[in-house]
Formats: structure tokens, sequence, C-alpha cells
């Protein structure tokens, strides 16, 4: 099968896509603060899943990384929708010159260790030993799978146009585990009903109608917030700056699956986003994690990426 040119239908699928423009692959930022705990057994299990597929892409292919690593109903962004990745990449040629490069930057799993995120940079390499041609920020949902392995539930990113070399020199990769944790852990909430979907529809009336109102309602303080070409927003000052140089007027969220933790602390959700600026509407694609918190639910990562 003749390898496809590259279209938007293989940008926005984690870090690997043909390339919208130069990009092949998606997604995020970096952020980190070093810890003198130890981080959980589960926390440690997952960056060493993450560090594994991207060692697998290394030294096969990036179609052949994402089927290991994949859930079997793990969902990818394509550019147009979220489709089943398995099914998606199982199309994918083999064997290609091009290069997939990441490594995760910060990574956080809910209290019962079974759902969890992680997010870094990434680079695409159009031929094996060249210099990066594209770049930007991954960000990934995993789940614990009934054999005790974390595998990939949602993939995507952030492409960003600069120069593709800057985002590993700026974000290097973390030389100790407890540099991952920068989310912090919360006590368990008792709540009888443990689920950030109201949370959720408040939000998205919110931002409806006053982005910068609806973010500042609902960021969490330490927050992974991505967008192309935007610094990453390590915390909540950090976030609502982006969000306010983005000049967004308002924005709709079409919720197209979702999850959340077995303890119920940490949800996803993602699907299609809308923006309005400057009068016209842009279209892509969210990837939204909520931590339910002593002060209610709140946004603990997000990630927006708008090509259309």
């Amino acid at each position: 099968m003749p390898r496809p040119a590259p279209t938007l239908n293989r940008t926005h699928t984690r870090r690997y896509c043909y390339g919208w423009h130069l990009c092949a692959a998606l997604l995020i930022g970096c952020v980190y603060s070093v810890r003198s705990q130890q981080i959980s057994p589960d926390l440690a299990l997952m960056i060493r899943e993450e560090k594994a597929f991207a060692a697998k892409a290394e030294a096969s292919d990036v179609p052949t990384a994402f089927l290991t690593y994949l859930d079997s109903a793990g969902m990818i962004f394509n550019g147009v929708d979220a489709v089943n990745g398995i099914v998606e990449y199982g199309k994918s040629p083999k064997g290609g010159k091009d290069l997939l490069k990441w490594y995760p930057l910060i990574a956080h799993v809910s209290q019962s260790g079974d759902i969890g995120f992680t997010s870094g940079p990434f680079q695409f390499i159009a031929e094996r030993g060249q210099d990066a041609v594209g770049s930007g920020y991954f960000f990934s949902v995993w789940r614990k799978n009934a054999a005790g392995r974390f595998k990939v539930m949602l993939d995507g990113g952030v492409i960003h146009s600069q120069d593709p070399k800057e985002a590993f020199i700026r974000d290097p990769e973390p030389q100790s585990n407890t540099a991952y944790d920068y989310i912090l852990p919360v006590a368990k909430v008792k709540d009888n009903n443990p689920q950030p979907w109201k949370a959720e529809e408040a939000f998205l009336a919110a931002a409806g109608t006053n982005v910068g109102e609806a973010y500042k309602q609902f960021l969490a303080d330490e927050v992974v917030l991505l967008r192309s070409d935007r610094p990453f927003g390590r915390t909540k000052t950090e976030a609502l700056a982006t969000i306010a140089q983005q000049e967004i007027q308002s924005y709709q969220f079409i919720r197209s699956g979702q999850g959340i933790a077995k303890d119920g602390d940490l949800a996803y959700c993602f699907g299609k986003a809308k923006a309005v600026k400057g009068g016209k509407t842009v279209e892509g694609f969210f990837t939204r994690v909520w931590q339910q918190r002593p002060e209610g639910w709140r946004i603990v990562a997000e990630q927006v990426s708008l090509f259309r």
C-alpha cells in the first residue's frame, strides 16, 4: 500500500500524523516540580509504559508502537473525528523512514490507580538521521486493564510552528520519577454521586458566553493547559494568561466520549471543539480532565487544538 500523502486526517493522532503542514504528530507541553516524597507504584508503572511506548516507536516504527500500546477501545484524533486507534493504525504502512520522538514531562494517576494521563514534547523527523521538521506536545489518557497493564485510552496533542528543536531544549527529560508528579494529590472527598458531568455542563454553558470567567471558575490551581504555539500553562495564573492572549470569544465543546476512575476522583472527556475568534469559527478537538477536590470538581488538564 503506498504511503498516504500528508493530510489533516492524519495530523491529530498523538505523536504520529503525516502532518498538518510539516507535522505528523501531536501534542503537549511540559510542567513539573520536584517532590521529595516517592511517587505511587501505579504512577511509576504508567511512566515506564510511556517511556517504553516511545522506545518502541524508535526501535520499530510509530504504527507498530501504537498497535502495541493502544487499548482495544483506545481513541485517536484523525483531523476529522475521534476514531478507534487500532483500526486507524492497522491501515498504516509499517517500516517507514520517518521517526517520532517523545518523552513525558508530567504524569498523574487517580487515587485508585486505574486511570491517569501523561504529557510532554514530541519531534517529528521525516527521515531518520535528519533534523526534526515538526514538533509539539502530546497528551495521553491511560487506563489499567484487567491484566494490570496500562494502555492508551485516548491520544491527542497540539502542534507548535516554532523551531522543532526548541521544545526538547526548553523542556529536557526529567531525571527522576518525582519530577513528573506535578498535580497535587488531594484528600478523598465523600460524595454519594461522584460524577463531574454537572460541572462539565456548567463549564460548557459559561464558556459559550464568557470564556475567561468560565476558566477562572473551573480551573484548578495546578493545571496542564495546552494550546498550539502558546506557553505551557503550569498554574492557573499562567493558564488564564494564555486563554486571554488567544482572544477566543466563545467555545463550544461537543463531547463524544468520557471515562471516570473507580474511586470517582479523576475523570476525562473528549470530542470536537469550536471556537469563535474575530467573528470567525475555527474547529478542532479537545481533551479535558477533571479532578474531584474539596472545593468541587476542577479542571486539572486540558488540550484544545484548533486547525480548521
